[in-house]
């Protein structure tokens, strides 16, 4: 039975989502929470950017470092563009993330 499991892995992109969304649990119940509570819109920031940086940090670990590297720095438009791509690269993610689940979905 361990070799047919060893056989087969999932997709890389599917695998990396399931650790991904197992990192970042918390974070996703957070932004989960504040969206159904309709809370302020701060809240919700904060919330959206914890998920988006834990997500960083597993797969776009370069932009998060970046962006790290600006904490209590007074370059606040580098610490906004190295934020800017931090969302491009976790879109980027998504995206690919995505399309392998409807790979292994249409299987």
């Amino acid at each position: 039975a361990e070799a047919a499991a060893e056989a087969a892995p999932p997709p890389p992109a599917v695998s990396e989502a399931a650790a991904v969304r197992s990192a970042c649990a918390s974070a996703m119940e957070a932004l989960s929470a504040c969206m159904q509570k309709g809370s302020d819109d701060a809240g919700c920031m904060q919330a959206r950017m914890g998920l988006t940086m834990c997500i960083a940090q597993q797969v776009c670990s370069a932009e998060a470092d970046l962006f790290h590297s600006y904490k209590g720095s007074a370059d606040g438009e580098g610490a906004v563009a190295a934020f800017n791509a931090v969302e491009s690269c976790t879109a980027r993610w998504a995206s690919r993330a995505q399309g392998g689940q409807q790979v292994e979905a249409a299987q």
